[in-house]
């Protein structure tokens, strides 16, 4: 739940420009002082919060409600030379639960990438990272029940980036691969290896408007020839979206592009399916200390649900930056997703979530936060129903 922003003072309004996110702007007094070591930033953070949850399980009835404390240390690294540009990072999370011990949990992670200028045309650029997740309990896959701990899952993941930009014609070449692991040996039905690969034709008719064409191809290939209600879940997806986008920094910037996607499943017994597929994302800034970001989304989803042939999702959200005052952060959020699960049952579940943080710089390394969200899941099957609201306070210190 923890959401971190950034703003900058008003006074200085008439030295940024629009578009750049409120966490980077300059504020008088509370500026950011990385760590300098030549042309190598650091940076070190630690975030210290308690959080009460009203339903930790995320359940219908019987609802467990807990205190839970939170440390999340992380370091950024950032190198820039003339041509090329490394950031890495590591990160941690440890939770301890006052009560329910067995839900304590520790997840961490590294990530590397960089970026190279061949040309002024033409740019590479990779990223590698590597991340020990915690399934939520709030999960609709989720098969662990509330007498055994949370699953843990490692998280391989790297991506190979092609990008050439012309005057009026552009090309990005993208390609990735990740690795889902789930350590439980009861889970390892769900570990499977994906493969993606997209082209997007960009075409530019007038500055700073481009329309685009993307194609993409994901390939999903399961650890377990079958899985535990004995279907092969080894796909292939294959996408066309078309869209437009802007590209120049100023008051509204992002891309939207929707078409339709394909799925086709290995298994026999499983149907093909053919659906809307959108996504985008779209930020506005009215003014200089306000930032407004909508995403959306709309495609097929991995699964290995007991019954389900397949899944489709749609997900919506957006995101309000805000400076309330030179040393006074706001940040809301709002967000809909809609899981379609076919086949058997053929489960239908809405979650809506809404939330709220604000965030007191005391000075430039120190800052007081507290936020608020509240979440409601709807089905079809009310055993997949439940709601919960979570309240967190905390301090935060970056060097």
């Amino acid at each position: 739940m923890v959401m971190a922003i950034f703003g900058a003072s008003a006074s200085q309004a008439q030295d940024v420009r629009r578009g750049a996110s409120p966490r980077d702007l300059p504020r008088l007094g509370y500026e950011r002082r990385p760590i300098r070591l030549g042309p190598t930033n650091v940076r070190i953070d630690l975030d210290l919060s308690a959080l009460y949850d009203t339903n930790v399980y995320a359940t219908l009835r019987n609802r467990t409600d807990d205190i839970v404390v939170y440390a999340q240390p992380k370091v950024q690294i950032d190198w820039q030379g003339a041509n090329a540009q490394i950031h890495g990072e590591v990160y941690a999370q440890t939770r301890r639960f006052v009560d329910l011990t067995r839900e304590n949990a520790t997840s961490f992670g590294a990530a590397t990438s960089t970026r190279l200028a061949l040309s002024r045309a033409h740019n590479l650029s990779t990223e590698l990272r590597y991340d020990r997740t915690i399934e939520s309990r709030g999960d609709p896959e989720a098969r662990a029940s509330a007498l055994q701990r949370p699953r843990k899952i490692d998280v391989l993941a790297g991506e190979l980036n092609y990008g050439l930009r012309g005057s009026r014609i552009g090309l990005d070449l993208t390609g990735g691969v990740q690795k889902s692991n789930y350590l439980d040996p009861n889970e390892k039905d769900r570990d499977f290896a994906m493969f993606r690969g997209s082209a997007r034709t960009i075409w530019r008719p007038a500055a700073p408007l481009a329309l685009f064409v993307e194609a993409y191809v994901n390939r999903r290939n399961f650890r377990t020839a079958v899985d535990i209600s004995g279907i092969n879940r080894d796909a292939t997806t294959y996408g066309l979206l078309a869209g437009v986008s802007r590209e120049v920094t100023g008051r509204l910037t992002g891309r939207i592009g929707a078409g339709a996607f394909r799925f086709d499943p290995d298994d026999s017994q499983l149907d093909r399916y053919s659906g809307l597929a959108f996504s985008g994302d779209i930020t506005w800034t009215p003014r200089p200390r306000t930032m407004m970001t909508a995403q959306f989304f709309r495609g097929d989803v991995a699964t290995a649900r007991i019954g389900a042939t397949g899944r489709t999702d749609t997900r919506i959200a957006w995101t309000l930056q805000q400076e309330v005052r030179h040393n006074l952060l706001l940040i809301g959020r709002a967000g809909w997703t809609r899981t379609q699960y076919r086949g058997i049952g053929a489960d239908r579940l809405s979650t809506a979530s809404a939330g709220v943080e604000v965030e007191y710089l005391v000075n430039r390394r120190f800052s007081l936060f507290t936020g608020v969200d509240y979440g409601r899941r709807t089905s079809n099957d009310p055993f997949e129903e439940f709601s919960r609201a979570r309240l967190q306070v905390g301090v935060r210190a970056g060097f």
